[in-house]
């Protein structure tokens, strides 16, 4: 078995240590490899750079979905079932697993890519959303891992968009799920896109009917678990049961993402104090929201209506 680091321990520009980084694990060589990354609840994104080759196959795991994009240098995947090559301005998809991979450095001896990993739950609301469109476009039948799919100037250019978050010091989570819907339709209309609407088609067709309706009907707050689990006309065991089965999270930390983002955006756009956001929006209390805040995004709900929020400036 092969020592890994975990990007737990990574800092970028002496301002950071990004802690309970899940969703990728990297190979040893970590003293040969510069990283800058950026991690919230639902995305990893990372900028990989590295100046030195290694002869040898290195696993890397990917514990959610990932989208990588070759800014230099070319790349070598490996699975049970699959092998390709990856040149500059391509892009692989990774679904959740294990791969042996080699990075090859370009003439000038570098390599360089950006990764995104995201949430299962991200991109279900994004095939519920265009579902419509997606059963409309023709696709292959899908069954691999993982794929490549060829960037045009746009997702080239919305990739390269994402690299002024890395560095920098906001991290916002709302802003991010806005750029990756940006990147979701890039890679939806693009010409090489079979394989990837092969992926969404099969996600479409994995759901049951009742979780299918819940999913669409999404647009309604639910009070909680159990009103969710009464619409889909299931018993709450069954259904979270199904829920995470088919989603990758629980329906209550579904809800609490939900809640937390609109609580994000009360905060920084409304008059509204913390006691009236919790109460809309049905946490606890006030004491558990401020601090379940704070670990999710690193600083307090009146620190963020403070920094942010136009009226309190004012």
């Amino acid at each position: 078995m092969k020592n890994y680091f975990l990007l737990f321990f990574i800092k970028y520009n002496n301002q950071k240590t990004y802690k309970n980084v899940k969703m990728l694990v990297f190979p040893k060589d970590f003293d040969k490899v510069s990283f800058n990354v950026l991690e919230n609840s639902l995305f990893s994104l990372c900028y990989y750079q590295k100046n030195s080759s290694n002869d040898k196959n290195q696993e890397v795991v990917f514990k959610d979905y990932a989208l990588v994009f070759i800014l230099e240098g070319s790349k070598s995947i490996y699975t049970i079932d699959n092998h390709f090559k990856a040149s500059k301005d391509e892009i692989i998809f990774f679904t959740k697993n294990s791969f042996s991979i080699r990075d090859y450095l370009n003439s000038e001896n570098t390599y360089k890519s950006i990764i995104l990993c995201f949430k299962e739950s991200i991109l279900i609301e994004l095939v519920f959303k265009y579902q419509d469109l997606i059963s409309k476009l023709n696709s292959l039948e899908y069954s691999k891992s993982l794929f490549s799919l060829k960037s045009d100037f746009v997702t080239k250019s919305i990739f390269q968009s994402f690299l002024p978050y890395i560095n920098s010091s906001k991290n916002n989570e709302y802003l991010l799920k806005l750029k990756f819907e940006e990147l979701f339709l890039s890679l939806l209309y693009s010409e090489d896109n079979a394989e990837f609407l092969a992926f969404l088609k099969a996600i479409l067709s994995g759901f049951k009917l009742d979780l299918y309706q819940m999913f669409a009907y999404c647009k309604n707050d639910f009070e909680n678990v159990a009103s969710m689990a009464k619409f889909s006309k299931m018993d709450i065991a069954s259904f979270s049961r199904n829920f995470k089965q088919s989603f990758g999270i629980s329906p209550k930390e579904w809800l609490d993402n939900k809640r937390f983002e609109k609580a994000k955006f009360l905060l920084e756009f409304s008059t509204k104090n913390i006691t009236q956001i919790c109460h809309e929006l049905g946490f606890n209390s006030p004491a558990w929201f401020i601090a379940r805040y704070k670990k999710r995004y690193g600083i307090t709900p009146k620190q963020e209506q403070k920094s942010k929020n136009l009226y309190f400036l004012s």
